[in-house]
């Protein structure tokens, strides 16, 4: 322990006394680790089922236009939706919604605005975090629910309570939902829930609405996919006269986690990930090894008397190492404070007048990403300075002392 501390006073101490070098240390280091953490938690949003969208993997969407074998698009109409569900081997719950684009007049000014048409059953699908307020229950009361980054821009206060005005009908707010990212779920960018019975987009527009269908979670995807593909196939041969060879096929149909694989990159998105994940590591740490490598010869001398009085070359190594791996963290603690700032200014500069959702919404930097970003910071701290420290320790003592490397 005596020797730990040893180590780490005098890494400070050089700290100190070499500042232009351990500034640009530190900041190269925390803009390329700010970049990775962003990276990482993009990684783990669209790997796993983070809320509120839980059910993503046993969840298949049906779009309101979905393509059958012949080429043709269709739909389910409205009031045949529950029962077509209640058919389906293996299927629960299930909700419905429509989204649209349009101005809301709210809290004295015109704004425009992403809405969904939901039923309430959307909140049972869907695990929200409710900052303040709760969902709406019933589909046959003017109430709304609107997203927190929504009503930070147009509140002061907390908005449960407030009027909205959407297509000449005032709703009352009843719920304020947590931010997410459309990594999580690429169909949905609403800012603003509302009951579906209100909308005046559809059936007049002729459109069919979302239909979102949570299977049994043992269920395997393709199982899931069959049965959805059959019963599609049914109800048009019930429902669409001259439509009886008519098939829906099962790989047109995708689960929520597909899709926001898909929106992603899909494998592109994987293997890019990884091509910059090893080039934000690798760039710094060798830009950041030949700053090292000419400090580190200039401490040649003071290295080889250490040496000579009797520390070991793994002693000597370890006591270089260590400003190294000091001056990563450092850079990794300040990326660890910026990252969520940064990111939030960027949208605000970018999306300010967005009337949906960004990419950027609602980033959820968790403990996995920051726990990967710390293991990376001391990998790049070991290549940095480890490779040049190695290689000094190694040289021979009598010619350091000398002056002379022959």
């Amino acid at each position: 322990m005596k020797k730990f501390l040893n180590y780490i006073r005098s890494a400070i101490r050089n700290i100190l006394s070499n500042k232009l070098y351990s500034t640009f240390y530190i900041l190269g280091t925390a803009v390329a680790f700010i970049l990775i953490i962003l990276l990482l938690s993009a990684v783990r949003l669209v790997g796993r089922q983070a809320r509120p969208f839980v059910n993503a993997a046993n969840t298949i969407h049906i779009s309101p236009d979905f393509e059958s074998s012949d080429g043709d698009t269709y739909g389910i109409a409205t009031q045949d939706i529950e029962r077509f569900v209640k058919a389906i081997p293996g299927a629960g719950k299930y909700c419905i919604s429509n989204s649209e684009g349009t101005m809301a007049f709210v809290n004295g000014k015109v704004r425009p605005a992403n809405v969904d048409f939901v039923d309430s059953r959307y909140f049972e699908v869907n695990d929200f975090n409710f900052t303040s307020g709760r969902p709406f229950t019933e589909d046959g009361l003017p109430q709304a629910v609107i997203l927190k980054s929504f009503a930070e821009k147009v509140y002061r206060t907390d908005p449960v309570g407030e009027r909205i005005n959407i297509q000449k009908t005032d709703y009352r707010i009843v719920g304020v939902v947590d931010d997410f990212s459309p990594l999580q779920n690429p169909n949905e960018r609403a800012v603003i829930w509302l009951p579906y019975k209100f909308n005046k987009f559809v059936p007049s527009g002729g459109s069919y609405y979302e239909i979102d269908i949570v299977f049994d979670s043992d269920m395997p995807a393709g199982e899931m996919k069959e049965n959805l593909g059959h019963a599609l196939t049914g109800y048009l041969t019930r429902n669409v006269p001259g439509r009886e060879n008519t098939r829906i096929s099962p790989s047109v149909l995708r689960t929520v986690q597909e899709n926001k694989y898909d929106f992603a990159g899909g494998s592109a998105f994987g293997y890019g990930a990884v091509v910059l994940l090893l080039l934000l590591i690798l760039i710094p740490a060798l830009n950041i090894m030949s700053l090292s490598s000419a400090r580190i010869q200039a401490s040649g001398t003071e290295i080889a008397i250490r040496r000579a009085l009797g520390a070991t070359r793994n002693q000597a190594l370890l006591q270089m190492l260590s400003e190294n791996i000091i001056l990563s963290l450092a850079g990794f603690v300040i990326a660890a404070f910026l990252a969520g700032p940064c990111l939030s200014g960027i949208d605000r500069i970018l999306f300010s007048g967005s009337s949906s959702i960004s990419v950027l919404t609602g980033f959820r930097f968790d403990f996995g990403a920051y726990a990967a970003a710390l293991v990376l910071a001391l990998l790049a701290a070991l290549i940095s300075g480890g490779i040049p420290a190695y290689n000094i320790s190694r040289k021979n003592i009598a010619n350091e002392l000398k002056g002379r490397d022959l």
